[in-house]
């Protein structure tokens, strides 16, 4: 399946690609469908876990940025991103291949929502220009993800000192996890300054539940 859908601006809605008997339009899944998807593709438990702190920290940044930025930004849509960012993790460990990409296609397929899937399939890395303001729940998740480290939400600084430590092999490796550090570190410049908060230090004390 062709992933170019996903890359428009976030909030358009498109009709399910099978006739899905949730709606004709495409339909920000709920938490309960999220799970049923994290149930159907086997996602285990220890990520399952990680995905709810990602959700968590997501939820609290998506609350601030529609009280003080974007009052039409869809929260359900962060939540879903948050919640799926890592469905597909166990089958590229079992298979190999990009769990963002196999993840956005699984994603788009059963829901049809492209803001969802681009958000699940640039989770690892945004490949366009950081505006908040058109790709806000891409790079709330984005950033989201990159403060969780396995089961325990920390700074940038220790999420990434620990991937250098588990993944950085070569130069190459290093290379690629300080990229993707200094990345991390302009998502929160970007939305720090927006909201005039001090991310870095941020307690993600969320009131949703997921």
């Amino acid at each position: 399946m062709s992933l170019d859908v996903v890359n428009k601006t976030e909030g358009a809605l498109v009709p399910f690609p099978d006739g899905s008997e949730w709606t004709e339009r495409a339909r920000t899944p709920s938490v309960e469908q999220c799970r049923e998807m994290w149930a159907l593709w086997e996602m285990p438990v220890h990520i399952q876990t990680h995905s709810l702190l990602v959700t968590r920290v997501a939820l609290g940044i998506a609350e601030m940025v529609r009280e003080k930025l974007i009052t039409l930004l869809d929260i359900d849509q962060v939540l879903a991103a948050a919640m799926l960012h890592d469905v597909a993790k166990l089958y590229t460990i079992r298979h190999g291949g990009s769990h963002s990409q196999i993840g956005a296609a699984w994603v788009q397929e059963r829901t049809g929502n492209p803001v969802v899937a681009r958000a699940v399939l640039h989770h690892v890395d945004w490949p366009f220009a950081m505006d908040v303001h058109r790709y806000p729940v891409s790079l709330i998740v984005c950033y989201s993800d990159k403060r969780v480290r396995h089961t325990e939400i920390v700074t940038l600084d220790e999420r990434f000192a620990d991937l250098q430590e588990r993944y950085g092999v070569n130069a190459t490796a290093r290379q690629h996890i300080q990229q993707s550090l200094e990345q991390g570190r302009a998502i929160e410049r970007l939305l720090g300054e927006g909201l005039k908060v001090e991310l870095d230090a941020y307690s993600f004390d969320c009131r949703r539940m997921v």
